[in-house]
């Protein structure tokens, strides 16, 4: 487990949260994913992104929705044309690996903004746990109230 593991991890233990990080074959194609056993249903990705007021955002969507460009920028309180992808050397210096990226960051001033309908599913919810070989379960009520979080529609 790496350092920034641990400080993810600390975030859902000060909650008092249940969680488990499940260990598994990496993957790291939607097709390897898919082969895992969890519902994919349930699965949720984290994408990264970068405006400039917030120098990382991180955003959590079902694994079959796509992102809505204008509504992630109204929720980020910016332009779409300021809203991009969080680059590969962002991500490293974060310490995070595309595919693994969970929706929970333990550094100040990085928020995450979780669409509506991963919340409103009520089950369970499959995502990334920091690399491509391991799967973190947790309630998304939970992921709604940790620090920085904020729930709205950002799908299409």
């Amino acid at each position: 487990m790496s350092i920034r593991e641990e400080s993810w991890q600390a975030l859902l233990a000060a909650d008092g949260s249940a969680y488990t990080v499940h260990e598994h074959t990496a993957a790291h194609s939607v097709a390897e994913r898919k082969a895992l056993p969890f519902a994919w249903s349930q699965a949720v990705k984290t994408l990264a992104f970068t405006t400039p007021r917030l120098p990382l955002l991180l955003v959590a969507l079902r694994a079959d929705d796509r992102v809505d460009f204008a509504r992630l920028a109204a929720a980020a309180g910016t332009s779409r044309a300021q809203v991009r992808t969080a680059d590969t050397g962002l991500l490293t210096a974060e310490g995070l690996v595309p595919g693994g990226i969970p929706p929970i960051s333990p550094r100040p001033g990085v928020p995450c903004l979780i669409d509506t309908a991963v919340v409103s599913s009520g089950q369970p919810v499959f995502c990334g746990a920091g690399s491509a070989d391991r799967t973190l379960e947790v309630r998304p009520e939970v992921l709604a109230r940790l620090p920085r979080a904020h729930v709205t529609l950002l799908h299409k």
